[in-house]
């Protein structure tokens, strides 16, 4: 387990958002993560725009800004929440 920041509040700083660099420090440290099979889960667009240059899938959540425009290239899925998302990955129940 490791847990990734970045204090800097240069935007040509790598580990910035929008800039990849946590997600690459991540790979080297853990190299059974495949990114392109990973999930960038935020409420920003510099979350989404991290996950996708970073090459992952990216889950918007409209707790922050519920007015956003979709669809929108840097985002493939939206959820109300975090809780919404939660119920949409559990698998659907099974009738007896």
């Amino acid at each position: 387990d490791r847990i990734y920041f970045c204090t800097s509040i240069d935007n040509k700083y790598a580990d910035r958002k929008p800039n990849p660099g946590m997600a690459f420090k991540s790979k080297r440290d853990f190299p059974s993560v495949d990114l392109s099979k990973s999930i960038m889960i935020g409420n920003k667009m510099s979350d989404m725009q991290f996950g996708k240059n970073a090459g992952m899938y990216t889950v918007y959540l409209k707790t922050t800004h519920p007015v956003l425009e979709l669809p929108h290239p840097d985002i493939d899925f939206a959820f109300n929440d975090l809780a919404d998302f939660a119920k949409a990955c559990q698998p659907a129940s099974k009738a007896l």
